[in-house]
């Protein structure tokens, strides 16, 4: 044996190249004449051999498996088993190709019986995929022992691949095509050979689009006409619903799913759906299918709104799915990407191959028993002389010869006149014989003008198509969609104006801004929200159900929500506790809640304040809407954010830092730019050793003779000064004092901006909480002690302390 030398990278190229093809080739990719894989094409072959005809009865799968394993693809019995149920099934194939007696499994994904146990035999339209094949239409290879012959591509009358479509995975590539309705893909090719010179584009505008054995409802016919232009893309697949009213509540009914959806695990996900969902939505789900078809019912929660939970079901369940096409095919021996109208143009010219064949070989047959029957008729007129021949002749060459000699035939004429019965010598078979002569004669004439007329071929093509239609046409199960929208849960819902109110234990309530009445002055108010004896309103403001609300992490994230995920309370209610809505880690904690509005206002500045006594400065539009979280600030290890606050970039504020020790820094917001996302802030208070920021307060320029700061010390001391008493310094300055600090009112808790009617609420390390108004409390100088404004109990101290203004004061 010559020893040949080459590189082990080139034999391995080499042999994974070969190992790819094969499988794309000898596997996994359909041919465009056909539409088969070789698996489906070497089943249906064996079926007809064994003549399994849809007129006749069944015979056992297993049988079926045998012979194609064992006469044409030596694989496992299971792949040859899984590809015969797959065209047995009317929830998988659009126009199966296999009639099945027996359990082939369900569109649940319930596993089909057994090869045993099961019986099948060809359907009416596989026939037809068949027809002519012993008629020299197609070419025939011989097997994997090259004892027998298979053939390379079924003649195929019906256009199968647009019909019951494909999908495979070979080595580097897959394809993914839709069904198609029979009815729509037979007018298509009438007029395609009618119109060759059709543009892709018009090719494409034809065809209304998939017709899925399913249903369901197709979205976007412009996204269905680019992926017949181009021969891939994606489609949208809605399931068919209808909301019903029942017993005082609402239920979805669901009566067709998505192609290739599993309808026992499309009810477990929506079942996990809403068990995970923080709002109770849905209160019980329902198989109720049965042999009139498929029924899923989905029982609305009292409280919530059906249209929204459907679209809420849609965008996260396989309720809608999407479907990646990929026409990818098998053309002349090579994988190609082909759009529809070079599908259209492959399955018409094999359609022509075929017919021309089948013609020719008619011709051929009816040429040699016309050539048979002028003989028998040239005996049939000389009867006496053929008798005396026969008669006459020492054995059966001599008659032959004599007869060719005598009577001017053939040797093939000769051997039938020898083989002619007795009672073809009547005058009726005489004339039968001629009936058959001047009939051939004519076929013969039909075939010869047919295979020299391309057009006449063409027309062929088209009453194929005719009776295809005729014969297997049904209504679309699929209904296509102008509709190009994605799911939007917002265009259900009314932007009404709500009241958000959080506590200062992180409880969350909306309620709609109707539920409070309009009170003269000096009315009490009304309660927003129920709290706990250790807990308080921190945050109310009223803005729409549409708006977000931004919170602002110790950490530097920024979370977002829309308003109408909060839970919607009657008036008065706990609310939702804040982590119900976020995924926070467990050392985050909420330190600002900020109302946004519907967009990220590039007008809009945020500030953020850290206890380093840094500052920032960031435009509302650096944010996107996360609902993970956005990193907001970038802080040094031992930092972290205290406050933060909203300003209009077009007006002119000021900004104040107040510390644990006393000190309050206030200067212009021009001091300082806007930076990016990931910036660390700068410097907005230079603080005194074991110094640092508790809080951060905003007020615009024109508004700073008008309002007070209020600082509150741990052990209960209150100060209110006059903010104009508290110089403008350099951002990065110390400062001034703010307020005296002794062993007697120890640390600043925080310091906040207030006005006369306000109200405080301020709460103590044991969980008390006690409310008093600002204006009990006298204004003094800025550098003073101040008056004690909370009775604690010994040992206890002041945590945190709120103004309380807005709708609920």
């Amino acid at each position: 044996m010559e020893e040949i030398k080459r590189s082990i990278s080139e034999e391995l190229v080499e042999s994974y190249m070969n190992y790819s093809m094969s499988v794309i080739i000898g596997r996994a990719i359909p041919d465009v004449r056909d539409g088969l894989k070789p698996v489906q094409r070497r089943i249906l072959f064996s079926m007809n051999e064994l003549n399994l005809k849809n007129s006749g009865p069944t015979k056992k799968s297993a049988r079926i498996v045998g012979e194609v394993m064992g006469k044409y693809h030596p694989h496992g019995d299971m792949a040859i088993y899984d590809a015969l149920v797959r065209m047995a099934q009317d929830f998988t194939m659009r126009y199966p190709l296999v009639h099945g007696q027996g359990n082939f499994g369900s569109i649940d994904r319930d596993p089909p019986a057994a090869s045993r146990y099961t019986e099948a035999k060809l359907s009416k339209i596989a026939e037809e995929m068949l027809e002519d094949i012993e008629e020299n239409t197609v070419d025939m290879v011989p097997n994997f022992d090259e004892t027998l012959k298979e053939p390379v591509v079924l003649p195929s009358k019906i256009p199968q691949l647009l019909l019951n479509g494909a999908s495979g995975i070979a080595v580097g590539m897959a394809t993914s095509i839709p069904p198609h309705n029979i009815g729509e893909v037979a007018d298509l090719i009438s007029k395609f050979i009618d119109n060759p010179e059709m543009t892709d584009d018009e090719v494409a505008s034809l065809l209304k689009g998939p017709d899925f054995p399913t249903g369901g409802i197709v979205m976007d016919s412009e996204a269905i006409r680019n992926i017949y232009r181009t021969g891939r893309g994606s489609i949208v697949i809605r399931s068919r619903t209808s909301i019903e009213d029942h017993k005082n509540r609402s239920r979805i009914i669901v009566t067709e799913i998505p192609y290739g959806v599993s309808k026992a695990s499309l009810i477990e996900q929506i079942a996990e759906y809403a068990k995970n969902s923080k709002e109770n939505i849905i209160s019980d789900i329902r198989d109720e299918s049965d042999k009139e078809g498929l029924r899923i019912v989905i029982e609305i929660a009292r409280n919530a709104d059906a249209n929204i939970v459907l679209n809420r079901l849609l965008k996260h369940t396989a309720l809608e799915t999407h479907f990646a096409v990929q026409m990818l095919v098998i053309d002349h021996g090579k994988p190609k990407l082909m759009n529809l109208k070079q599908i259209i143009k492959a399955f018409i010219d094999h359609r022509y191959e075929v017919i021309k064949r089948r013609s020719e070989y008619e011709f051929e047959k009816f040429s040699k028993r016309a050539h048979i029957v002028e003989g028998l008729i040239k005996a049939s007129r000389a009867i006496g002389t053929v008798v005396d021949i026969v008669k006459n002749s020492r054995d059966l060459e001599s008659a032959i010869d004599s007869l060719t000699k005598i009577l001017e035939v053939s040797r093939e004429q000769a051997e039938a006149i020898m083989d002619m019965k007795l009672q073809r010598l009547t005058t009726l078979e005489h004339a039968k014989l001629d009936e058959e002569y001047k009939n051939l004669i004519e076929s013969m004439g039909r075939l010869h003008a047919l295979l020299g007329s391309d057009r006449m071929i063409m027309e062929e093509i088209k009453k194929d198509m005719e009776y295809i239609k005729s014969k297997y046409g049904d209504a679309r199960r699929s209904e296509i969609s102008q509709s190009t929208e994605n799911i939007n849960i917002e265009d259900l819902i009314p932007d009404d104006e709500i009241v958000v109110t959080i506590t200062h234990n992180g409880y969350v309530s909306a309620t709609k801004l109707e539920s409070y009445k309009m009170q003269s002055r000096g009315g009490k108010g009304n309660i927003s929200i129920r709290t706990r004896e250790d807990d308080y309103v921190e945050h109310t403001f009223v803005t729409t159900k549409l708006s977000y609300t931004g919170f602002i992490t110790n950490l530097g994230k920024f979370y977002f929500i829309k308003n109408y995920n909060f839970q919607e309370n009657e008036k008065g209610s706990k609310g939702k506790l804040i982590l119900n809505y976020f995924n926070l880690s467990p050392n985050e904690k909420v330190k600002s809640v900020i109302s946004i509005g519907h967009t990220l206002d590039p007008s809009k500045d945020m500030w953020i304040a850290t206890k380093s006594g840094k500052i920032k400065r960031i435009s509302l539009s650096e944010f996107s809407f996360k609902s993970n979280g956005v990193l907001a600030i970038k802080l040094e290890d031992g930092d972290e954010v205290v406050d933060s606050a909203l300003t209009d970039t077009n007006e002119k504020n000021i900004i104040a830092l107040s510390t644990l020790k006393g000190f309050v820094n206030a200067f212009k917001d021009e001091d300082v730019r806007k930076m990016g996302r990931m910036a660390m802030g700068i410097r907005g208070i230079r603080l005194h050793e074991g110094d640092e920021v508790v809080s951060m307060i905003v007020l615009k320029a024109d508004e700073a003779d008008k309002v007070q700061l209020l600082t509150i010390t741990e052990k209960g001391l209150g100060k209110r000064s006059p903010f104009s008493d508290y110089p403008i310094h350099k951002r990065g300055s110390q400062g001034v004092r703010n307020l005296r600090l002794t062993a007697k009112n120890g640390l600043v808790v925080s310091t906040a901006k207030v006005v006369e009617d306000d109200e405080i609420i301020a709460v103590t390390a044991n969980g008390k909480a006690i409310r008093f108004k600002v204006s009990d409390l006298s204004v003094t100088s800025r550098n003073t002690q101040g008056f004690r404004c909370v009775d604690l109990d010994p040992e206890d101290k002041v945590v945190a302390f709120t103004p309380l203004r807005g709708i609920d004061s």
